[in-house]
């Protein structure tokens, strides 16, 4: 009787609530469709392998990482080159199932072959031995050469540091005079200013550029004096050679010999 209640009170409730009671009986296991990666093959060896390969990888990656390779079909062998086939027997050996006999060249390419390497190399080896053995020689010759050279300028080396310190001795010699001469053309210029100016100002600069120009000009007519009076001296050489000359060929005719007499003519 309790139960019957009970039965009737839940009933009433999903009644309110707007729902009813399922009267499907729901199956012990739910049946799923199986996906790509869960088919497995019906041969027994092909499941035992699928379920060994825990790397996931595909077949074709599996069996190139495990050098495992199956043999070529009649229509792959005629289809595939020749230079594949063989790289396959290079990588794989003869479990590969290429023939061996299609390693060798043939006429052709030995013939390509050959005119490569006339081209590439067209000394013999004997001939590529005497190349070898006089660039040997030419470059333990300029090595000599070389060390030689070495040796003559490292001689050198004492004059050579001698004559860069004279050098440097000069440009600083000439460097001091130029810069005393600065100076004395700037005492100069302030002597004949008759009082000390700056020398940024534009009179100080009027005045010492003419008080260079002044130092030209002398300058240049001391040299035009030294020309002319060495060219005065260089005549006087050359007269005084000129009578001298003279001289010795007018000194010279009395003591020369009469011109004989070649016709055998007795003489008047």
């Amino acid at each position: 009787m309790l139960k019957m209640s009970l039965y009737r009170v839940i009933e009433a409730g999903y009644r309110r609530g707007g729902r009813r009671l399922s009267t499907h009986i729901a199956p012990l296991f739910q049946e799923t469709t199986p996906t790509q990666q869960e088919t497995f093959s019906e041969n027994e060896e092909d499941i035992i392998e699928q379920k060994r390969n825990k790397s996931r990888l595909k077949q074709w990656h599996f069996a190139k990482y495990h050098s495992q390779i199956q043999e070529l079909t009649d229509d792959e062998e005629q289809v595939l080159s020749l230079r594949f086939q063989r790289k396959l027997y290079g990588s794989y050996g003869a479990i590969s199932g290429i023939s061996s006999a299609k390693l060798w060249p043939s006429k052709e390419e030995l013939a390509t072959e050959k005119e490569r390497e006339s081209i590439t190399y067209p000394h013999t080896v004997q001939e590529m031995i005497n190349i070898a053995k006089e660039q040997k020689k030419q470059e333990e010759k300029l090595l000599k050469e070389r060390q030689e050279d070495l040796v003559r300028k490292v001689a050198k080396l004492k004059e050579w540091k001698m004559e860069v310190n004279k050098r440097v001795a000069k440009q600083e010699k000439e460097a001091q005079e130029a810069k005393e001469k600065k100076e004395r053309l700037i005492e100069e210029v302030r002597s004949i200013l008759g009082y000390r100016i700056d020398p940024k100002d534009e009179r100080f600069k009027e005045a010492l550029l003419k008080k260079e120009m002044e130092d030209k000009k002398a300058s240049k007519a001391a040299k035009k004096l030294a020309r002319q009076q060495r060219l005065i001296e260089r005549l006087t050489e050359a007269s005084a050679e000129v009578p001298s000359a003279g001289r010795s060929s007018t000194d010279d005719e009395p003591n020369r010999d009469p011109p004989s007499n070649t016709s055998g003519s007795p003489e008047v």
